[in-house]
C-alpha cells in the first residue's frame, strides 16, 4: 500500500540517482552531391544554415510548408543561422529550391525500410544499450523506469491547429541548458566532454530528474519517471481518492450552484453557470493564455460570446445552447444542449452589451 512508504508532507524521495539525459546526435552535413538551389543556381550553405534547411526539406511534402505563417516564421529563424554572406544572397524563400534535399531524405527513408535483419538488429541492440544505461534511475532503493530519457532533436515547431508560432526553429538543447536533479549523496551524472550542466539541484520536493526551458513557448520541459513507477502510481491513487471524496459531496455542490443562479452577485452567478456546464457536459475548465502566443483553444471559463448561440426554441426543444469552439489539441467541440430556464436567462444576461470577442464569463478568474 502507498501509505506504508509515505514521507513528511511534500517530500517525494530521500535518495535519487540517474545518468542524466541522452542528447540528440550532432548534425551530419549532407553529402557533396546533394544540392541546394537559390534562384536556379547551386549554393553551398554553411553547416548551421544547411542543418535548418534540412528541417524544411524533410517537410516539403507536408501542407505546413504551404502555410504563410509557417513559411514566414521559418524564414525569419533560418536567417538568424545564416552567415552575413548568405543573408545578403537569400532574401526570398520562394526562390529557394529544397527539392534535391527532399529527394535525398526520401531515399534515406526508403533505405531504412529495406535494411537487412543484421542492420536492424544492430540498431535494436544500440537502443537496448541506451535504455539499460540511461532508461532507469534509483529512487529510494527502487529501480524505476524513466519515461523519456532522450532529449528531442532540433526541428521546426508545428503546434496544434493554426498556431501563430508554427515554423519557428526548435533549437538544439545543449548540456548548458540542462538542470539536473538528484540527491547530494548520489553519483552526479557527468556532462558530455567539454560541456557543463546549467545547474545541479537536490530538490526532493519534486519528482523530475532533468529539466530545461524550450525556446518556442518558454515552457519548462521535464524528464520524468515512467507511468508504471511507484511515485506515478501514488499520484494516480491520489486522483482516485479525490474522486471518491467528490462523490460524497457532489449533491451538495449541485444544490449550491443551483441556488447561486439567483445570486445578486454577477461573479457568483457566472461561476454557478460555468460549474453547471463543467458538471453537465464534462467541459475542461480552461485557463487564461497570452494573446497571440498560442493556438486559439478555449475551455469552459474562457469561452467567448462568439462561441455560443442561444435558441429559445430549436428542433422542438426549449432553451437550447449551441456551442462551437476549439477545445484541447484544437479539436472542435460542437454541441446543441437544452438547458434549464434559469441557466438560459443568465446566459442572456452575461451576453448583454458584449462584442463577439468578449469573454462570456468576464468576472471569472480561473487561476
Amino acid at each position: 500500500r502507498w501509505e506504508e512508504e509515505r514521507y513528511p508532507e511534500g517530500i517525494k524521495w530521500k535518495f535519487l540517482e540517474h545518468k542524466g539525459p541522452v542528447f540528440a546526435p550532432p548534425y551530419e552535413p549532407l553529402p557533396e552531391n546533394v544540392k541546394f538551389y537559390y534562384d536556379g543556381k547551386v549554393m553551398k550553405l554553411s553547416t548551421k544554415a544547411e542543418e535548418v534547411a534540412t528541417f524544411f526539406a524533410k517537410m516539403l511534402d507536408h501542407e505546413y510548408t504551404t502555410k504563410e505563417i509557417f513559411r514566414k516564421n521559418f524564414f525569419k529563424d533560418w536567417r538568424k543561422e545564416m552567415t552575413s554572406e548568405e543573408k545578403s544572397t537569400i532574401t526570398n524563400l520562394s526562390k529557394c529550391d529544397f527539392t534535391h534535399m527532399s529527394q535525398y531524405f526520401k531515399a534515406q527513408s526508403e533505405a531504412r525500410k529495406q535494411m537487412s535483419k543484421e542492420e536492424k538488429q544492430k540498431i535494436k541492440e544500440e537502443n537496448e544499450r541506451l535504455l539499460k544505461e540511461y532508461g532507469y534511475c534509483v529512487m529510494d532503493n527502487h529501480k524505476e523506469r524513466i519515461a523519456n530519457f532522450k532529449i528531442e532533436p532540433p526541428g521546426l515547431f508545428r503546434g496544434r491547429g493554426n498556431h501563430p508560432k508554427m515554423g519557428m526553429l526548435k533549437r538544439r538543447i545543449m548540456p548548458e541548458d540542462i538542470i539536473i536533479n538528484c540527491s547530494k549523496d548520489s553519483k552526479i551524472p557527468a556532462p558530455p566532454p567539454g560541456h557543463k550542466w546549467k545547474e545541479v539541484r537536490h530538490d526532493n520536493k519534486v519528482t523530475w530528474l532533468v529539466s530545461w526551458t524550450e525556446n518556442i513557448q518558454g515552457s519548462i520541459k521535464y524528464i520524468m519517471l515512467n507511468p508504471s513507477s511507484r511515485i506515478k502510481g501514488e499520484k494516480d491513487w491520489q486522483k482516485y481518492e479525490t474522486a471518491r471524496r467528490l462523490k460524497k459531496c457532489v449533491d451538495k455542490i449541485r444544490n449550491q450552484y443551483r441556488e447561486d443562479w439567483k445570486s445578486k452577485e454577477m461573479k457568483v452567478r457566472q461561476r454557478a453557470v460555468a460549474l453547471y456546464f463543467i458538471d453537465k457536459l464534462a467541459l475542461r475548465a480552461g485557463n487564461e493564455k497570452e494573446e497571440g502566443e498560442t493556438a486559439d483553444t478555449v475551455g469552459c471559463c474562457s469561452l467567448r460570446v462568439e462561441h455560443i448561440k442561444l435558441h429559445p426554441e430549436l428542433d422542438g426543444q426549449e432553451y437550447v445552447v449551441e456551442f462551437d469552439f476549439l477545445g484541447k489539441d484544437s479539436i472542435r467541440y460542437y454541441n446543441k444542449v437544452p438547458v434549464e430556464k434559469r441557466v438560459f436567462k443568465n446566459l442572456q444576461l452575461f451576453m448583454e452589451n458584449k462584442q463577439p470577442e468578449d469573454d462570456l464569463f468576464d468576472r471569472l478568474n480561473v487561476s
